[in-house]
């Protein structure tokens, strides 16, 4: 797995954790605007995540 900045081990690394998260946060978290808030803000990480990799191509 390339872990170099370019590489795409990064990219699997951080989106396998930001999932790792919003499963935590969906099983542990009353439903409600505070889990849809995290779940929210997770997603809007893992686009950064998508988006930063498709720039340094």
């Amino acid at each position: 797995m390339d872990m170099s900045p370019a590489g795409t081990g990064r990219m699997v690394v951080a989106l396998t954790l930001i999932g790792l998260l919003v499963l935590a946060a969906w099983w542990t978290m009353e439903p409600g605007k505070y889990r849809s808030l995290t779940l929210v803000l997770l997603a809007f990480f893992a686009v950064r995540v998508v988006l930063g990799r498709l720039r340094s191509r």
